[in-house]
């Protein structure tokens, strides 16, 4: 296990930034996905011990966030959101410099600085410095920087945050690359869903500080399994009442189609039966291909409407 959370809560004033937080990550690939907003970041930082905890508690590669946030970050790398650059600093300068705040000799954390900069692209723009980077290359850099002890566990946050397709592609890649070695656990914190199925095995899902889900990828997928792309011509309305009235879940479709998603141990007899019943004629009646985007947007509007 990678990380483990009981009721972890973060709070800035009167704003619950995570509420009563619990999840065990294992090794390997997470995606921690969420709307901006949702606490992902300040989830990580707790995880740092940079912010207090306000309840709850957790360990990170079995060391206690509250007692040796010092041991934790020794052995995490961290890329952060927001840029952390030193200006004056050249690329390979601002890495091995990382290398020796994490632990590293100046030797070792020079050869190693050589190494990860070779690895995320940089070694023509190693002695160029930082403040001098395009946005895609300190992107890169801060990669680097999280790389270079050889950490057990990397946090990344929003690691594709203002990059060009084709530089979103490569960090991406990078990443997988990282991953398929299986030495390195990875959480990768994002609102960007393409990311998460590109590079993540696994996939934590948050909203307001909370966990709505916590699965596979396939198995994210086939949440809604009972879910149809219905039109029909007649009384629309009657015969989305009489669907509610059934125990089905209707909302707007495409084209003018209707979402339908049948209740569990239902299935497509529900919608016949409703259409014979309201006189309306079916036109279209095919099962719904439920992206990732499509079950994390339910999962987001039935946790708002929950509150409502």
């Amino acid at each position: 296990m990678s990380v483990t959370l009981n009721d972890f809560t973060i709070s800035y004033g009167d704003l619950t930034a995570v509420d009563c937080f619990s999840a065990v990550l294992t090794s390997g690939t997470i995606g921690l996905l969420g709307p901006n907003g949702a606490g992902k970041s300040s989830l990580i930082k707790g995880l740092l011990g940079l912010v207090p905890l306000s309840g709850g508690s957790a360990t990170v590669l079995d060391m206690d966030v509250a007692t040796d946030p010092k041991g934790i970050r020794q052995n995490i790398g961290y890329m952060p959101e927001d840029d952390c650059l030193i200006p004056g600093l050249t690329g390979i300068g601002m890495v091995q410099y990382a290398g020796e705040l994490s632990g590293m000799g100046q030797i070792d954390a020079m050869q190693r600085a050589h190494e990860v900069l070779f690895l995320t692209g940089l070694e023509e723009a190693r002695y160029r410095n930082v403040e001098t980077y395009s946005a895609g290359m300190k992107q890169r850099i801060k990669l680097a920087q999280a790389l270079v002890h050889d950490p057990r566990l990397l946090l990344l946050d929003e690691p594709t945050s203002g990059m060009d397709p084709q530089g979103r592609q490569e960090m991406l890649d990078l990443i997988q690359n990282i991953s398929s070695h299986g030495t390195m656990s990875i959480i990768l914190a994002t609102h960007i869903l393409v990311d998460v199925e590109r590079t993540c095995e696994q996939v934590l899902i948050m909203n307001r500080g909370r966990v709505l889900r916590q699965d596979g990828i396939e198995e994210l997928h086939g949440t809604y399994g009972g879910a149809y792309q219905v039109r029909v011509e007649g009384d629309r309305e009657r015969f989305q009442a009489d669907l509610d009235s059934r125990g089905c879940k209707v909302s707007p479709g495409s084209r003018q189609s209707l979402e339908v998603t049948l209740p569990q141990g239902g299935d497509t007899d529900l919608i016949l039966e409703s259409s014979r019943a309201t006189g309306v004629q079916l036109r279209k009646l095919v099962s719904s291909v439920q992206s990732l985007e499509d079950v994390f947007m339910k999962l987001i509007v039935e946790d708002d409407e929950a509150d409502l």
